[in-house]
């Protein structure tokens, strides 16, 4: 079964809305090429013998065909000593002849690459080489035209089809330092690609070739060409950052003045986008050069450097790909295991802009993140990182339930863990800056967020990235007197051979006719009981009321109490109290008590030393109420003291 065809069985099956199960087709359909699985990819390791500094595809071709005539140029800096160049290269495309160094070569194919000899080059020396091709491109175009009346042809590289196209070295390890795409289609005709549209040639035989040149770096699954009967539409970004400079946003879009009129409110959007994200990720990576969208109906979206080739303009769909511009262009994950930090980060991101221009998005931040949801826990097991033996497996490194939608979840709940959003987005500018122009392993992000946050994420990253499934919470409350409320939690999860328990911060909503309250425990272990001061009546729990957290809810129920009363297990004498206070404990069930008064202010932590079972404390506090916090590694508990004074 095709790739597109498993993807439109699940969407089909799937239990999402209308509006979100067609912008799930929009990103994820344009994964439909040629099913590369591992077991049939091959790449040659002389391709890491040599660094790609400038590409140049010189490229004819109309809308509606995948027929192609076109020259690449290479120029590579030899990094070992190298007797033969290889890449790769579809052998079902003619390739007419080779020069190196503008002197014509013999060279040889199979698997397909092409292999040429050298005389052994040594390391430092610089190859040029130009191949002349021809041929119907099989897997990486998409031609036709749409239900609007476009006529286009566009390319569509990721994740291995940039060489159905053109000679390319397809390792994510080295970047294009510099690229130039020139364009030769009809007259009638525009041509989008990467960077600045440096000129607009008028050729025999009613023909005209545009000519793009990106000197940002791109990785080998950048280089775009999208043909069509376009009309352009112009607009400026305005990030804080760059003031008083602007970002010009290219659109290319159908040429249709009543279709324009109905997609312009969207397109309208994508400089809010822009200067929304610069703020939350640091300044637009290739604001030096542009922003833009090139139609083309590929199925979706597809994050093109400097301008996205795309279908329609959906709201999520542009705010995904946008996101992509830095999260997969700028910094580019280093392998197919961890394509998370491409994909996850500009899903989150759907939720981002959401969230901060509530008034751009048909659906609330709250909605996305309730899909995201839903979609993660359809099935019990999977990991958000690519396991080793799956890295070339394309419909498992594009699952949008694992690499989507479970890992922006987890981001989520990264940005929950960290208490502090000015760390998470700290984390996220800093990873964009320590890693632009080149790429990442989901263990260098990690290492930003450690160094921002100041906490250890190694269990994080081991459970929610690295681990599989979810963790399931059942609860039971009750009531100790009239003020102490008993929460006894038990965690399961849903893969528990591969990840038995999931820690971190959980928050639970305890219903009340008197006005519900919020409270936060942090989790470590699967069974653990948490005591707390609410004078308030108790007629239920919410699980995570924020969806802060991937989880599952069993059993949520009202128990009684066949423990001794807690005061039998935790008593604070006397009470009321003047200065000096004893408080009886069961032995290394607590090892830090905190002092909180009325107001909630913290007046003090006190270190509970281990094997204590009576601690006293001389208080010297003014007349009025205050709690007394107790925290250990599996239980926690409050008391209220009353101070009558000196």
């Amino acid at each position: 079964m095709s790739r597109l065809l498993i993807i439109l069985v699940f969407l089909l099956t799937s239990v999402a809305n209308a509006q979100t199960l067609n912008r799930r087709f929009l990103e994820i359909a344009k994964y439909s090429g040629l099913g590369i699985n591992g077991a049939d990819y091959f790449q040659n390791n002389k391709m890491s013998f040599y660094d790609v500094k400038y590409v140049k595809i010189d490229i004819a071709v109309q809308p509606k065909s995948k027929f192609i005539t076109a020259k690449c140029d290479y120029s590579v800096l030899v990094t070992l000593p190298l007797d033969t160049f290889a890449i790769e290269f579809k052998q079902t495309m003619q390739l007419d002849s080779v020069c190196i160094n503008n002197v014509k070569t013999v060279f040889t194919r199979a698997n397909d690459h092409i292999y040429i000899p050298l005389p052994v080059a040594a390391a430092g020396t610089f190859l040029n080489l130009s191949f002349y091709y021809k041929g119907n491109v099989a897997a990486g175009f998409f031609a036709g035209t749409d239900a609007n009346g476009l006529d286009y042809t566009a390319s569509l590289s990721e994740a291995f089809q940039a060489r159905e196209w053109f000679p390319a070295k397809q390792l994510l390890n080295d970047k294009i330092d510099s690229t130039d795409i020139w364009i030769t289609t009809g007259a009638a005709f525009k041509a989008g690609s990467n960077g600045l549209l440096k000129a607009v040639i008028d050729l025999p035989n009613n023909m005209k070739q545009y000519r793009w040149a990106c000197r940002y770096p791109l990785n080998y699954y950048m280089p775009s060409v999208a043909v069509g009967n376009y009309l352009e539409y112009n607009s400026y970004a305005k990030p804080a950052a760059i003031a008083p400079d602007s970002i010009l946003v290219q659109n290319f879009v159908y040429n249709s003045l009543p279709y324009f009129s109905q997609v312009k409110p969207q397109l309208d959007k994508t400089p809010r986008f822009i200067e929304k994200f610069s703020e939350l990720f640091g300044i637009y990576p290739f604001y030096k050069e542009k922003y833009g969208h090139a139609q083309a109906d590929i199925g979706g979206g597809m994050e093109h450097a400097t301008m996205t080739t795309i279908k329609n303009f959906e709201e999520r769909l542009v705010a995904h790909e946008l996101a992509h511009q830095w999260f997969g262009d700028n910094v580019t994950c280093a392998s197919w295991n961890d394509i998370w930090v491409n994909e996850s980060f500009a899903t989150y991101s759907e939720y981002l802009a959401a969230q901060y221009l509530p008034a751009l998005f048909p659906a609330t931040a709250s909605q996305i993140m309730d899909d995201l949801h839903s979609n993660a826990i359809s099935a019990p097991t999977g990991s958000v990182y690519v396991p080793p033996s799956e890295r070339y497996n394309e419909s498992r490194i594009f699952s949008y339930r694992l690499t989507y939608a479970k890992g922006a979840a987890a981001l989520h709940n990264l940005r929950f863990e960290m208490q502090d959003d000015s760390l998470f987005f700290k984390t996220l500018k800093i990873y964009q800056q320590q890693y632009a122009s080149s790429f990442a392993t989901t263990a260098n992000f990690k290492a930003v967020a450690e160094q921002v946050s100041g906490k250890n994420l190694t269990a994080f990253f081991n459970q929610r990235i690295y681990g599989e499934g979810y963790p399931i919470y059942n609860v039971t409350y009750l009531k100790h007197g009239t003020d102490t409320v008993v929460l006894q939690i038990n965690q399961t999860t849903s893969a528990p051979a591969v990840t038995p328990f999931f820690s971190g911060l959980m928050e639970y909503k305890i219903l009340s006719p008197q006005g519900d309250t919020t409270v936060k425990f942090n989790h470590t272990a699967n069974e653990q009981t948490f005591t707390f001061y609410l004078p308030k009546t108790v007629t239920g729990v919410v699980v995570d009321p924020k969806n802060w957290v991937l989880n599952g809810v069993g059993t949520i129920k009202e128990g009684v109490s066949t423990a001794p009363p807690v005061v039998d297990r935790l008593t604070v004498f006397p009470n009321p109290a003047k200065d000096n206070i004893s408080i009886r404990m069961p032995l290394n069930t607590y090892n830090i008590m905190r002092l909180i008064d009325v107001n909630g202010r913290l007046i003090a932590t006190y270190t509970i030393p281990a094997g204590t079972t009576l601690f006293k404390q001389n208080l010297h506090l003014p007349t009025g109420i205050y709690f007394l916090y107790f925290f250990g590694n599996k239980a926690s508990d409050v008391r209220k003291i009353l101070v009558s004074g000196r």
